[in-house]
């Protein structure tokens, strides 16, 4: 899934969980989802992380939201993320795309000095 978002803007995208059989899994507790995004897969650090819970679960998804801070500061680019489950010392990768930031063309306009 590829998602796109206005550098400075807010987004929220919803994730669902299914097990191997397709049906619907929800974190238990101790479990975490975690979003990353990196310019390459092959880079150390993440540029934006989140984490989630069993307890962020919002009508059956899980609700990351990017927000005006996330972004502000990165080129408009197309860098890559996953998602992924942690549970114990188990990790797999559940999603995997595209972050599209774009440019923000009519945002908020400045006085110009005197």
């Amino acid at each position: 899934m590829n998602i796109e978002i206005i550098r400075g803007t807010s987004n929220t995208f919803n994730i669902s969980l299914q097990d191997p059989q397709k049906q619907p899994y929800f974190l238990a507790a101790g479990e975490v989802l975690r979003f990353g995004v990196k310019i390459r897969p092959e880079d150390k650090s993440c540029l934006i992380e989140k984490e989630l819970t069993a307890e962020d679960l919002k009508n059956g998804v899980y609700p990351v939201k990017l927000t005006p801070e996330d972004t502000a500061n990165l080129s408009c680019y197309t860098y890559c993320y996953d998602v992924g489950v942690q549970s114990g010392d188990d990790y797999w990768i559940v999603l995997g795309g595209y972050l599209e930031i774009t440019k923000n063309i009519t945002g908020k306009k400045v006085a110009a000095d005197g």
